[in-house]
């Protein structure tokens, strides 16, 4: 008989563990048996050798315990038969080999099942590669996965690959021992879409699958080991930024074309808005304190710019005029995926400085026009002018 030591009491049968084999060895002939010995193919079996008058047994006297092997788990059971061997009165040789008594058929071999389990572990991590060191994911940069697989039972598992709907994975497929682990075969790299930038992370879980010795399956959900939360997906997170970039410039309308500008006369505004940003940015209208703006709302993909959605025409005051320029700012705002508002003040971009309001010059004409008028004041209104007679200028 035999019976397995589950040393650390987990309920599994794993390479370094024993099994205790007795054995009872019993005289059915008529004779007395001397000098018997217990020979097993498996184990050394210790005790003896004893004599047996018929129908007497023993129990006690022989045992051995053999140390587990990684091949008897991954088969999980072993097969065994011992042969008892004596001398009869004649000195005739008399043996027998072992039977088990756990089960009905006679003479068959000891079997004892090793409990196995088999189960992998998957960790994934994942490092974001920021190809022009500015600190913000941009689409067309890349995720860098990592994968280490542990073998967490007590079988062998062979054919290990590793399958991420996300991204093709490199590497195996690989065998791995109980405790055994790999960090180096597989690898994946991922190619960051708009769309993940504008959802600022992404969240994903790969699949280990192998084979245990009896040809069963064995799967795991991989787990992202910077979290505490046990089979939790891997979360990369996409630094973002949500920027909007405004440029305005003045056209001045000299409608009847004399060189000056005149009270009535109007000034048409342009806008340029971008995004300088690495989001979507949706809902994008521009304001202006001196003009209403048409045109918009509108959207804008990371770099992409609108300059003919916007436009204002400004009439003309006296003021405007006489103060010889009109100095103006517009706003350009909308929201990022995350519905933050992102804003921005316009630009002159005729000018050097960035972030100065858009100016533009009305031409001036500073002038006068006198009459001077006569009249003779006849006095007397004898027709003649005389010494003391008057002339009144207007």
């Amino acid at each position: 008989t035999a019976v397995f030591n589950d040393t650390n009491n987990n309920g599994i049968a794993e390479a370094g563990e024993t099994i205790t084999y007795t054995f009872t060895v019993k005289n059915t002939g008529n004779v007395t048996i001397t000098d018997i010995t217990i020979n097993d193919p498996l184990v050394a079996v210790t005790g003896g050798p004893i004599s047996l008058a018929p129908n007497a047994s023993d129990s006690t006297t022989f045992t051995a315990v053999y140390t587990i092997k990684q091949s008897d788990v991954d088969a999980g059971k072993i097969t065994n038969s011992a042969t008892a061997t004596g001398k009869d009165p004649n000195n005739t040789t008399v043996t027998v080999t072992s039977d088990d008594p756990l089960t009905p058929a006679p003479g068959d071999s000891t079997v004892i099942d090793l409990p196995q389990s088999g189960k992998l572990d998957l960790k994934k991590t994942a490092v974001f590669n920021d190809t022009n060191n500015n600190g913000i994911a941009e689409a067309g940069e890349t995720i860098t996965y990592s994968f280490t697989v542990k073998n967490t039972g007590n079988v062998t598992i062979t054919g290990i690959t590793i399958n991420d709907p996300l991204v093709a994975v490199t590497g195996g497929p690989i065998s791995l021992a109980p405790n055994a682990s790999d960090s180096t075969t597989f690898t994946a790299v991922y190619t960051i879409k708009q769309s993940d930038v504008d959802a600022g992370k992404i969240t994903n879980s790969a699949t280990a699958t192998g084979t245990n010795p009896s040809g069963t399956p064995v799967t795991a959900t991989s787990d992202d080991p910077l979290t505490p939360a046990p089979g939790d997906s891997t979360v990369i997170d996409l630094p973002q930024s949500g920027k909007l970039d405004l440029k305005k410039t003045a056209v001045f309308n000299d409608t009847n074309n004399n060189g000056i500008a005149e009270a009535g006369e109007t000034i048409t505004y342009s806008f340029t808005v971008k995004n300088t940003g690495s989001v979507t940015i949706t809902g994008i209208t521009i304001s202006d304190p001196l003009v209403a703006v048409t045109g918009g709302p509108i959207n804008l993909a990371p770099n992409a710019s609108d300059s003919t959605t916007f436009t204002a025409v400004y009439t003309i005051k006296q003021s405007d005029v006489d103060a010889g320029k009109i100095t103006n700012s517009a706003t350009a705002t909308g929201k990022d995926p995350n519905n933050t508002t992102v804003t921005v003040t316009s630009d002159d971009p005729l000018t050097p400085a960035p972030g100065d309001s858009t100016v533009i010059d009305l031409p001036q004409s500073g002038k006068l026009d006198l009459k001077k008028t006569a009249v003779f004041n006849d006095t007397n209104n004898n027709g003649i002018a005389e010494a003391g007679e008057t002339i009144t200028y207007s």
